[in-house]
C-alpha cells in the first residue's frame, strides 16, 4: 500500500536498516525509529500520514518501547534514555544511562519504571518520573545483551553467562530468584533472544547453542528442544500454547537458508517446519485469525496457517529482519534493510505453491 520514506530512483539511502519493532498506540497510530529519529504515523484509509518526528540525536539500534502509561521510551546510541508522549513531546529530560547493547531494548514495568541493560553488565533503573541513580539496580559480571520480559512482576532476561535470570522487581535493588549454583535457568551458551511465556507459565528462551528451552517458574528445566541452526529471532507463543521461532542456517560457500519452526505446546516436539526463501531473523506476529506472518532475509513476507501451510507470500526484494506489526484489520507493517517501512494490505485467500510445511511430527 505504501513505502516510507518514498523510494527515489537513483538516489542512495542514508538511513540505517530498520530492524526494530514499531510500537502501536491508538487504533491506527504507530511509531518506529529511523536512524536518530523516532517517527510517528497514522495509517488512515486515505493513506499514511506523518504525525510528528522526535530527534534522539544518536542512532537508535534497538526498538522503542511503550509502557502502560502510554509513554514511549527510546535508548539512543549516544547513551541517553528518552521518554516521549504520544504527541511527540518530551516527558522528562533525557537520562544518561550509557551506551546501548546491540540486542537489548528497555523494559517498562506496570508502575512506569524503566530497566536498561547496562553496557558494563547488570541492570539500571529509571523511575517513572525520570529519576536515575548510577548505582546498578542489579550487578552482574556479564551483560544482559537481550530484551527482557516482565511476567507477574518478575523480569526474565537472558545473560551472556548462559543463564536466564528471574529478577524480582518492586524494591530499590533487584534480586535474582533463581539459584545458579543449582543450575536454575542454565543453558549451554549465551542468550540474545527475548523470553516468552506460555499459557501454563513456562518461560521459553532460545539459546545460541541451537536449543529452545522451557523453564518452570522456579528455574528448573521443564523441557529442551534441539533445533539445528541459529535462532536469531525470539520465540512467539500462540494462543493454544504452540511456540514459533525463526531459524537461520548459515554455512560457508552455501546459500543462506531459513525456516519457521513450530514446537507443539503439549508434547514439546517439533510439529512442523516451513522452508522460507532465506534466513529468518524476523520475529513473527499472529493475527486474530491465527495467521502467522514474518519476513526473511531474501525479502519475502510469508503468511502461514496454524498447520504450517502457506496462505500467501510476497517479495519486497530487500532483507526483512524486523518484527512484524499489525496496524488495524488486514494491515501489516515491516521494516527492511534499506531503511524503509512497508505497509501491506493482506488477504487470507489463496495458498501459495512454494514453501509447503514439512511435518516432523504428527499434529494433535
Amino acid at each position: 500500500m505504501w513505502v516510507w520514506p518514498k523510494q527515489i530512483p537513483g538516489q542512495p539511502y542514508s538511513t540505517a536498516p530498520v530492524r526494530c519493532c514499531p510500537v502501536s498506540f491508538g487504533k491506527t497510530q504507530f511509531a518506529a525509529c529511523f536512524g536518530h529519529e523516532l517517527v510517528a504515523f497514522d495509517w488512515k484509509n486515505s493513506g499514511l500520514e506523518v504525525l510528528w518526528k522526535y530527534d534522539c540525536v544518536g542512532h537508535v539500534p534497538g526498538s522503542p518501547v511503550i509502557g502502560s502509561d502510554g509513554l514511549i521510551r527510546v535508548h539512543s546510541g549516544d547513551g541517553w534514555l528518552h521518554c516521549i508522549d504520544q504527541d511527540g513531546c518530551r516527558e522528562w529530560d533525557p537520562v544518561p544511562v550509557g551506551e546501548p547493547l546491540g540486542w537489548a531494548a528497555p523494559v517498562v514495568d506496570a508502575d512506569g519504571n524503566t530497566y536498561i541493560s547496562a553496557y558494563t553488565g547488570g541492570l539500571l533503573k529509571v523511575t517513572a518520573r525520570g529519576n536515575f541513580k548510577s548505582t546498578p539496580f542489579l550487578r552482574t559480571r556479564q551483560k544482559f545483551d537481550s530484551t527482557g520480559m516482565i511476567y507477574q512482576n518478575i523480569l526474565y532476561i537472558g545473560c551472556e553467562d548462559a543463564y536466564v535470570y528471574a529478577i524480582e522487581l518492586g524494591e530499590e535493588t533487584g534480586r535474582n530468584l533463581w539459584d545458579q549454583l543449582d543450575n536454575r535457568g542454565k543453558t549451554d551458551w549465551f542468550i540474545n533472544s527475548a523470553p516468552a511465556a506460555t499459557p501454563d507459565g513456562i518461560i521459553v528462551v532460545a539459546g545460541r547453542d541451537e536449543n529452545l528451552y522451557g523453564f518452570h517458574r522456579d528455574g528448573k528445566l521443564a523441557w529442551k528442544v534441539h533445533i539445528p541452526g541459529q535462532m536469531l529471532s525470539s520465540p512467539l507463543v500462540g494462543g493454544n500454547g504452540d511456540i514459533f521461532i525463526g531459524n537461520s542456517i548459515l554455512k560457508v560457500n552455501q546459500k543462506d537458508r531459513g525456516k519457521m519452526v513450530c514446537v507443539d505446546g503439549a508434547s514439546h516436539r517439533i510439529r512442523w517446519e516451513y522452508d522460507a526463501q532465506g534466513a529468518v531473523e524476523s520475529i513473527p506476529v499472529i493475527g486474530d485469525d491465527d495467521v502467522l506472518c514474518f519476513g526473511d532475509n531474501a525479502g519475502y513476507v510469508h503468511a502461514l496457517r496454524p498447520d504450517g501451510h502457506c496462505l500467501w507470500s510476497t517479495n519486497l526484494r530487500v532483507p526483512i529482519r524486523s518484527a512484524g506489526m499489525i496496524v488495524g484489520p488486514n494491515r501489516l507493517v515491516f521494516g527492511t534493510d534499506n531503511g524503509v517501512l512497508f505497509g501491506l494490505l493482506c488477504s487470507s485467500g489463496g495458498v501459495c505453491r512454494k514453501g509447503w510445511a514439512k511435518y516432523m511430527a504428527k499434529t494433535r
